[in-house]
């Protein structure tokens, strides 16, 4: 912890992160820190907490008995014990303040120079009343041009507060060099190793083989070696590499004004986090009682110092090649029975560029789905060209006098983004071309429709009244959906791992690349609430990276619901597909709230 300790000296740096595991000194940190504060740099400080009880033990248990056991900071204190009592610690050159995060007139009366937010991912939630505490806290020390800012934390979820803080620092991690080869590398949980066949936690605490493996030379690092090895560490930030001989390359991607350090349990140099215990813990957390107990979680968080989230399983974009169906692009297969299609419209602000993102999607019995088509047009005219004027042949050359060639009916276009844009293009076709807007579920039904006013939530004038009259909107449940196609596109294996039921998509031969990519960058996950309770959401993969494909094959898979797919059964076949049950809210009379 000395470099992040060293750095509040630092003229250059004006806000220091410490995210790290539990029990690694970072409270030992603030606290000498407000020492040096003390006795070097005398300034108004605010000790931010997250909780009431904490704050006073804090003042009381931890920063009290320092400054009356340290001659250095004793000598400014007048010997009254009243004060070092209460939230107000008065010395002869400066005050210290303690408060808590929710007290809203404990943070608003300051003015502060240095300001210390202990852990701030616990601060109380935002009530809208008044900002964020840890927020309106570091406005309080703009009357100082070399104010400073400390938060220490250790990680929860990802989006936490110094998950976020840390992102936007440099972002430091310890270099650490091997003893043997004398390479650097940050220390990662994946190099700790034990015996292949130990995987017993009582073994391995009974054993205590475990060791941390170079990742250049696979020396064995053994717990003895650890303290001399973290001491000799160099931090550098994110950009930077340093090679065998101590040279440091590269150039550090952000300044030094905001200083990160992520600190690891493995570095940790107290007996309770031995590599041991840790290695011990990690067998027992990762455990499907240990993920339902929240031990896994614990895990990440306190003893690695990383955020967590539940992971789902990804489609992986490599294994859809496989599905390509043997059809040529904008062929039909011969068991297709019905065409759908569906469009992700979007239209720049500026410029007013539009791009249309669709796809043509077949369902046959059982499920069975292909898709026929897919790419992007800019207008709703090329649209049309594409999709609805010309029906499609059949892959194996059957003319159409012998067996009709299929039409798409009906085309969902999302009205999402620039809503009357689409309006005005699906009121030409009734029927024929439906809006839809998607929501992100779960909902009560997969598909329900409502008029244009409720789906878009505004008021109409009345010219739009008039021009959108009698049109209905489609809202759909894109979680139920991408449930769906997600799975359509994955076999279905038993206990033991064999395969009960193929994949039931399958792609044109000519289909990109970028398909797959784009419809695989979402995963169900799981996140709980503050209590606790589990909810499945779907996340993207990589952040930021489109998505349109996994877009428009939703709303493919809602046009076919709408038409019946889920529940088409061979003719002869007895009862119908478990889809069946499912039910629809179509556009036509009301019976009650739903929609018949």
């Amino acid at each position: 912890m000395r470099e992040p300790m060293n750095a509040l000296n630092d003229d250059e740096v004006e806000e220091i992160t410490v995210m790290s595991a539990a029990q690694v000194a970072k409270s030992t940190m603030i606290e000498n820190q407000i020492g040096w504060i003390i006795d070097n740099d005398p300034a108004p400080t605010l000790f931010l907490g997250a909780t009431e009880k904490a704050v006073p033990y804090v003042s009381q248990e931890r920063i009290k008995p320092m400054v009356e056991n340290s001659p250095a900071l004793r000598r400014h204190w007048d010997g009254e014990p009243r004060h070092l009592q209460g939230d107000v610690f008065n010395f002869d050159r400066m005050s210290l303040f303690f408060t808590w995060a929710g007290s809203d007139m404990g943070v608003a009366m300051r003015t502060i120079k240095y300001l210390f937010r202990d852990e701030p991912n616990k601060f109380p939630a935002f009530s809208g009343r008044t900002g964020p505490a840890g927020d309106r806290a570091a406005k309080r020390t703009t009357a100082f041009w070399d104010a400073k800012i400390v938060n220490a934390c250790t990680p929860t979820v990802p989006g936490g507060f110094i998950e976020m803080r840390y992102a936007v620092s440099n972002q430091e991690e310890l270099y650490i060099p091997c003893p043997r080869c004398g390479e650097y590398q940050v220390w990662k949980f994946g190099q700790l190793k034990v015996p292949r066949t130990l995987h017993e936690p009582d073994k391995i605490r009974e054993t205590r083989d475990v060791w941390y493996e170079c990742e250049f030379c696979q020396y064995q690092i053994r717990e003895g070696e650890k303290d001399a090895c973290v001491a000799a560490g160099r931090w550098l930030p994110k950009g930077q590499t340093i090679d065998g001989w101590g040279n440091v390359q590269g150039r550090a991607e952000r300044s030094r004004r905001h200083r990160g350090f992520h600190i690891s349990g493995l570095l940790s140099p107290f007996p309770g986090a031995s590599w041991t215990k840790i290695m011990a813990e990690w067998f027992e957390a990762n455990t499907e009682e240990g993920i339902a107990r929240g031990t896994l979680m614990i895990f990440h968080n306190e003893t690695l110092g990383e955020s967590f989230e539940e992971k789902g399983v990804a489609v992986q974009a490599s294994s859809l090649q496989r599905l390509k169906g043997g059809f040529s692009e904008g062929t039909v297969p011969e068991g297709c029975r019905l065409l759908v299609a569906s469009a992700d419209y979007h239209k720049t602000l500026t410029r007013g560029i539009v791009t249309i993102i669709y796809e043509v999607r077949g369902f046959g019995y059982g499920l069975r789905n292909w898709v026929i088509t897919s790419g992007s047009v800019q207008s709703f005219e090329q649209l049309d060209r594409k999709v609805l004027l010309s029906p499609f042949p059949w892959s194996d050359g059957t003319p159409n006098e012998q067996r009709p060639w299929l039409a798409v009916m009906p085309l969902f276009v999302d009205a999402g983004w620039k809503p009357d844009d689409v309006f005005d293009y699906c009121r030409q076709r009734i029927g024929l071309t439906i809006p839809i807007i998607g929501v992100p579920g779960p909902c009560a039904a997969p598909l329900r429709f409502t008029d244009v006013e409720a789906a878009t939530e505004r008021r109409l004038s009345e010219i739009q009244r008039r021009r959108y009259r009698g049109m209905r909107v489609g809202l759909v449940d894109t979680h139920h959906f991408k449930g769906r196609v997600m799975s359509w596109a994955q076999g279905q294996y038993d206990e033991q791992g064999l395969l009960i039921l193929e994949a039931r998509t399958e792609f044109y031969n000519e289909i990109p690349s970028l398909y797959f990519t784009e419809f695989t960058n979402e995963q169900l996950i799981t996140t709980r609430d503050k209590n606790g309770n589990a909810k499945q959401v779907w996340r993207p993969v990589t952040m930021g990276a489109a998505t349109h494909s996994l877009d428009t094959a939703v709303y493919a898979a809602a046009a076919g619901f709408y038409k019946g797919a889920f529940y088409m059964k061979e003719p002869g076949a007895k009862g119908v597909t478990p889809a069946a049950a499912q039910r629809i809210a179509r556009p036509g009379r009301r019976i009650g709230r739903i929609e018949r």
